[in-house]
């Protein structure tokens, strides 16, 4: 019944005037997403029951981590976690995004060995889920193994064989930002993934509550549990680090009015941050920008090839640039950070040195809790207020909000939470495990 609705819709929106072709096509999605989830309740009775005779029969359950970009794989403690379960058998299903090629997170599918090289140069169990002969995606369900399990680990440009939905026939299926949650804008929970997944497990109350007053299903399905990212920091509390001196400069992409953050500061500071750290050699510098920021750069032809190459080559000259996901280890052996990327706030807020965070006017509001974490850095507005403040805190070491940062940190309450303990301890509940 549902197809004939969706297809009078279409219709209708061809032949009806702007307004009310707007509000057809609306009333359509509406319900397209409702039947969706009909269809997702429908399913998930039947697969809990058969995931728990699958336990009661002595096997373990495959796990499938979805990725496609390496610098986004934030689970690692999900994934180990699991490595010592009797419970679970974890494995990262490496893919292709779906973006269009006109879009700047379009994917060559021979990017995807990158992304496969990370995780199986760290003896992890990794299987592509893109054919590379037929140039298409893998259903899911046709992977060797199938999984019973999909945690995902972005939320957009994912093939529908391998989305939510379809996946919902066979398999219980889990999400958690890459990022720690830093603004409330609505791209942290407005799409139809957010709905569709089973469970979508958030950093804190403050984040649930929020999302839960936007989403349509009220949040039914969020849970709070911490951000896996953090759960390095409780995992190596006792780790001793050397000092490398590390100065990192990591710039966000979102540099003009196209996008909804508005945090990039890199066109107005960049240059200015390139020259400083030219002058200053005593440093070890390194250069992680955002993933999407050289692409961004090109696809809205804000700067050229050449110019983008060069800039990357000139960080290379006096420093390196680094585009891995590992980096949290860096994080601990440097110096300070410069930047203004959201997530970065609270992960490298956690180190508990000095952060200098080049702020954009314009830039959509933060969290409550990183807001928090802004006031403890040094906010700059202008290229020569960061010249200024590099060289207060850098050069003459005052690094001024040290206590501020300790008092601030002390308050937050991360750092004794173990995120992927509490992850597991929900699944094994689902499963009517012990």
């Amino acid at each position: 019944m549902y197809i004939k609705y969706k297809e009078i819709f279409e219709i209708l929106a061809l032949f009806a005037p702007l307004k009310l072709r707007e509000a057809i096509r609306e009333t359509g999605m509406k319900l397209k997403i409702r039947q969706n989830l009909e269809y997702i309740s429908k399913n998930k009775k039947q697969v809990i029951k058969g995931l728990r005779d699958k336990i009661k029969s002595g096997k373990k359950l495959n796990v499938a981590f979805f990725i496609y970009d390496e610098t986004k794989w934030k689970c690692q403690s999900i994934y180990d976690l699991m490595e010592e379960s009797e419970y679970f058998t974890p494995h990262i299903f490496v893919t292709k995004n779906c973006a269009p090629g006109f879009n700047f997170n379009y994917q060559r599918p021979e990017t995807l060995h990158q992304v496969y090289n990370f995780f199986e140069n760290k003896n992890m169990r990794v299987e592509y889920a893109y054919d590379f002969e037929k140039n298409e995606f893998i259903p899911f369900k046709d992977m060797n193994p199938r999984p019973d399990i999909i945690y995902y680990c972005h939320p957009w440009y994912i093939y529908k064989t391998q989305g939510p939905v379809i996946t919902s026939e066979y398999a219980l299926t889990y999400y958690s930002s890459y990022s720690v949650p830093s603004s409330m804008g609505e791209q942290e929970w407005y799409l139809r993934f957010h709905q569709y997944i089973e469970t979508q497990y958030v950093l804190n109350d403050i984040t649930k509550n929020y999302f839960s007053s936007k989403m349509d299903n009220k949040g039914v399905n969020l849970k709070t549990v911490g951000h896996p990212i953090l759960d390095y920091f409780y995992i190596n509390k006792d780790k001793v680090y050397e000092n490398k001196n590390y100065v990192i400069y990591a710039p966000h992409f979102s540099v003009d009015d196209n996008t909804t953050l508005k945090w990039g500061t890199f066109l107005q500071m960049g240059d200015t941050m390139l020259e400083w750290a030219k002058n200053h050699p005593e440093f070890n510098w390194v250069f992680k920008p955002h993933p999407c920021l050289r692409g961004y750069l090109r696809n809205k032809n804000l700067w050229s090839e050449d110019r983008v190459q060069k800039y990357w080559d000139d960080w290379a000259k006096i420093g390196q640039v680094y585009e891995s996901g590992d980096y949290l280890d860096m994080f601990m052996e440097s110096k300070a950070m410069i930047t203004d990327c959201g997530s970065f706030k609270t992960e490298y807020f956690m180190t508990q040195k000095p952060q200098i965070f080049p702020k954009s006017e314009h830039g959509m509001p933060y969290s409550p809790g990183v807001e928090k974490i802004n006031e403890t850095c040094y906010i700059v507005k202008t290229p020569q207020e960061l010249t200024d403040t590099l060289n207060e805190v850098l050069v003459k070491g005052n690094d001024y909000k040290k206590e501020e940062r300790k008092k601030v940190y002390q308050d937050c309450g991360y750092e004794n939470n173990y995120a992927a303990k509490n992850i597991l301890d929900d699944i094994k509940r689902t499963l009517g495990i012990n």
